[in-house]
């Protein structure tokens, strides 16, 4: 009994850590920051399911608990970001889902799993790019909730075909 509750405290623990680790990007002023609430996605879970192709984003939405998007090119907090992403994922046991590699561009994407492969609890995206003049510029998005991989994927897939990403 005693293991089992130091895996849960653990467990909740290491959530925690994870899902709050970003919460103080907000408030430099040096960052751009979007933060979408689990109040707006239980809003979004009240829509009926989407039973149209373009409307299929709002199934994948459903599931979602918090999205967060920062962004930054001042180099004291692109410093920040980079550190405060290399710890989230060395304490919430993310793994490296996979990085590309553009000209100046790095995108690496990390999740946490769960026992169904299906399903993730939490997706990280981080960017770093340079400019032209060496200023660099990084992204952070950060989605927690539940997440159907292949609800991802499809729709991941539909819109690399209109616009510039390529995933297959």
């Amino acid at each position: 009994m005693k293991k089992i509750l130091f895996l849960l405290v653990v467990t909740l623990a290491s959530n925690l850590v994870f899902s709050q680790s970003f919460d103080e990007l907000e408030d430099l002023d040096a960052v751009s920051s979007f933060v979408m609430t689990k109040d707006a996605f239980e809003l979004i879970s009240k829509f009926p399911e989407a039973k149209s192709e373009s409307l299929e984003f709002f199934n994948v939405l459903k599931g979602l608990n918090e999205l967060k998007v920062f962004s930054s090119e001042n180099t004291n907090a692109v410093v920040k970001m980079e550190a405060m992403v290399n710890d989230a994922v060395k304490n919430s046991s993310l793994i490296q889902l996979m990085r590309v590699k553009d000209k100046d561009s790095r995108i690496r994407i990390y999740v946490k799993s769960t026992a169904n492969k299906d399903l993730v609890n939490e997706v990280l995206m981080f960017q770093k790019e340079t400019n032209s003049k060496g200023q660099i510029k990084i992204s952070i998005i950060s989605l927690i909730g539940e997440i159907n991989v292949n609800k991802l994927s499809k729709i991941a897939n539909k819109y690399s075909e209109k616009g510039e990403i390529k995933i297959k």
